[in-house]
């Protein structure tokens, strides 16, 4: 009779150990390649306007010389003007293409906020020498409030401007200023002068 030798016990719980620590090392890379996606996924609007809807001042297109700094401004659904933030990155007039805004991409993110959520925007236009803060002491003109389902992150940005046609209710028509900038210039001096004039008039 052949006795065959008995192998010794395969230890398979060193095996086990390295397989579970394998899929949690897995998960925890696969979490960390999805959270910049999520941290940088927003909501997206086409910022830029055209030649159909263009900025205008009066009868006349506006132009670089205008000097005009024109901003997103916006907030959860349903809130008030006075309660919308100025989204990062603003615009101005092309020197080339009168009314037309530059640096107002057809993919323009509002942070915060993700594709297909509704939000209360507004478009506002002031004197771009005074900075991005300038619309805190002056607006040139501001499009009413509207509620915006925003597009994807990748695009296409949600278009927000209303041609001619005027056939979409939640776009906003074009930005037109009166008067025209100079013309605010123009009434603060006169203004300043016609006080100084008074007050040496009665000191005499």
């Amino acid at each position: 009779m052949v006795t065959v030798p008995l192998l010794p016990e395969i230890d398979r719980k060193p095996r086990m150990r390295n397989t579970s620590k394998m899929k949690t090392a897995f998960l925890t890379l696969t979490l960390v390649a999805l959270t910049p996606i999520a941290s940088y996924s927003q909501g997206t609007i086409a910022f830029g306007n055209s030649a159909l809807t263009r900025v205008q001042i009066g009868s006349r297109n506006a132009t670089t010389a205008d000097n005009l700094m024109i901003g997103a401004f916006f907030g959860p659904a349903g809130s008030a003007a006075s309660a919308l933030t100025l989204a990062p990155g603003t615009a101005s007039i092309s020197a080339t293409t009168p009314g037309v805004m530059v640096n107002a991409p057809s993919v323009f993110g509002l942070p915060g906020t993700q594709g297909g959520q509704v939000v209360s925007l507004q478009i506002r236009v002031w004197d771009a020498a005074k900075g991005t803060e300038g619309w805190r002491t002056g607006i040139y003109a501001q499009t009413a409030v509207a509620q915006v389902t925003l597009g994807p992150t990748a695009g296409p940005g949600t278009v927000i401007w209303q041609t001619a046609s005027g056939t979409f209710t939640t776009r906003f028509t074009p930005l037109n200023l009166v008067p025209e900038p100079s013309t605010i210039t123009l009434a603060v001096l006169g203004l300043g002068s016609l006080l100084l004039f008074r007050r040496r008039k009665a000191l005499k």
